[in-house]
């Protein structure tokens, strides 16, 4: 796997972060599963920023009803976008992972 290709992923999405926080309706079942991956393996990989990710998580479903919260994590396609990104970060390098989170925690 290309792991130039990971972190340009990460960033990507890091970016994109504001845009689904913004917008008061249902994010897509793979972009929040993604995200909420990422921020969620972040938390676990950097416990120091924990609580930044779960903040961050959270903005990701701002203003939108639980229960449609609910009904997307409930998905087959947000399961497998999580479980995808959360493979990526096992296999990924501590740096790589240092690098991706460094950005969801601004620092980058």
């Amino acid at each position: 796997m290309n792991w130039k290709i990971f972190s340009i992923v990460c960033v990507s999405a890091a970016l994109a972060v504001p845009q689904l926080a913004v917008a008061a309706q249902p994010p897509a079942p793979a972009d929040l599963g993604q995200m909420e991956s990422m921020l969620d393996s972040c938390a676990t990989a950097k416990p120091k920023d924990a609580e930044n990710y779960k903040k961050q998580r959270k903005k990701l479903t701002e203003g939108v009803p639980e229960a449609e919260v609910a009904k997307i994590r409930e998905s087959d396609t947000y399961k497998e976008a999580y479980k995808a990104i959360q493979e990526r970060f096992q296999q990924a390098s501590s740096d790589e992972v240092d690098e991706t989170c460094n950005v969801f925690a601004g620092r980058k």
